[in-house]
């Protein structure tokens, strides 16, 4: 199954898409878990920042309930414990909050100067609980930044596993769609390795019953030659008749066997149409005269040049001719046209024999289709597929018609040349 331009380009656009789609995603991924590592770390920190502010809190809490007790000595341990938790949470602060602990650490500094002095024992009450007011608020704040950067790194985390989710459902149905496209076209291909073989046996099969007829014929007519001493000149002439005609489906097989394929030699060049109908015209003759039909060729009304190939185009031309003679009766006549209107030349053929079933005319251009007629007659049906073929590729048209006084008309529609068009 060979796929054509289209197919290829609409399948390498998908591909881009998916590519770009997958970048994307996992771009997003990246940034997503990088936000999420740096969020992770931001809680850690906080974390550590909340609990020594709350242990500040804890310890300026019980100064503030236990100062008028307290004796010097143990006002003085816990005043610098609580210096010692102010420098270690100046790692965790922001420059804007260190400026702002410095403070704090001057209000620490003054409690322990009045610490030293009993008489100001009121004075450090106050001092204490104006810190203990000022340590409940940090730690306050303190919790309210944890809890808003763990409510991101919930988010974060929540975003991160729906663009993991959506990527691998993305994965899984592109997937799935290369697993039925591989499915689909190697059932196309099996498909067409049946219809191959099936073309192949009905191939050998025709060709030997068409093969067969004109080498009887030939075997027949030889030993009628011998037999008849020296008077063997229409047996000869039969014999080169059936010979001619063995020729021509021979060239037919080949040249329909090389378009299937895909290995035709086409050489366009000027051709006269009518020389080339007037050539198939000739090579067909003794097979007419064979079998006592006339080949009738109009003069036509002006010269007619194609951009053809001239062996290819003959070839075609003589597949129809040897069509129409087949269903000729021995006494009829085959009639041959050539015409323009002026851009567009039309070459037709004429017989006089039964037609073709209405039903059957759109199928007598596919390969190996025959009526029931033609079945009756002999015959691969590879010619008229030969010349739908051939004139195609010329980027011309072909069709049948039946006539009204009986027989069939086949037409064969050929571009002219620029310059004869002009």
């Amino acid at each position: 199954m060979k796929k054509t331009a289209p197919d290829r380009e609409s399948q390498s656009a998908g591909r881009l898409r998916l590519m770009l789609l997958l970048l994307a995603m996992g771009g997003s991924i990246l940034g997503l878990l990088l936000g999420f590592s740096l969020s992770l770390m931001a809680a850690s920190r906080q974390f550590e920042h909340a609990l020594i502010a709350q242990q500040q809190a804890a310890l300026v809490a019980d100064l503030a309930r236990d100062v008028e007790s307290l004796s010097a000595p143990a006002l003085r341990d816990n005043l610098a414990a609580y210096r010692a938790l102010i420098r270690q949470e100046q790692q965790f602060l922001s420059p804007q909050q260190q400026q702002a602990q410095s403070k704090e650490r001057a209000r620490a500094d003054a409690l322990a100067a009045l610490a030293q002095r009993p008489e100001n024992r009121a004075q450090l009450v106050a001092m204490v609980k104006a810190i203990d007011s000022s340590e409940q608020h940090e730690v306050s704040a303190a919790r309210a930044d944890l809890t808003s950067i763990r409510r991101d790194t919930i988010l974060l985390g929540g975003m991160l596993a729906l663009t993991a989710l959506g990527a691998a459902a993305v994965g899984l149905i592109q997937l799935q769609r290369a697993n039925r496209d591989l499915t689909a076209e190697v059932t196309a291909r099996t498909a067409d390795l049946r219809a191959i073989d099936q073309s192949r046996r009905l191939f050998f099969a025709k060709a030997s019953h068409e093969l067969r007829t004109p080498v009887t014929a030939i075997r027949v007519m030889a030993e009628v030659a011998l037999d008849s001493g020296a008077d063997a000149a229409a047996p000869l002439r039969d014999i080169v008749a059936q010979t001619a005609f063995l020729n021509h489906r021979i060239e037919e097989m080949l040249a329909l066997s090389s378009a299937a394929e895909g290995h035709p030699v086409m050489a366009p060049e000027p051709c006269d149409l009518a020389e080339v109908l007037a050539s198939a015209a000739l090579q067909a003759q003794p097979y007419a005269a064979s079998i006592g039909v006339t080949i009738r060729q109009a003069v036509a009304p002006a010269l007619l040049i194609a951009l053809a190939d001239r062996r290819w185009l003959a070839q075609a031309v003589l597949a129809v001719i040897d069509n129409g003679l087949k269903f000729s009766d021995p006494g009829g006549a085959l009639d041959l046209a050539l015409d323009s209107d002026g851009q567009i030349a039309a070459i037709t053929l004429a017989d006089h024999g039964p037609g073709v079933l209405p039903r059957a005319l759109p199928r007598i251009f596919d390969a190996y289709y025959q009526a029931e007629a033609g079945k009756t007659r002999g015959g691969t049906g590879l010619g008229l597929a030969l010349a739908r073929w051939v004139v195609e590729q010329h980027g011309g048209g072909i069709h049948a018609e039946n006539r009204e006084g009986g027989g069939c008309r086949i037409v064969m529609q050929l571009p002219l040349s620029l310059e004869e068009a002009a």
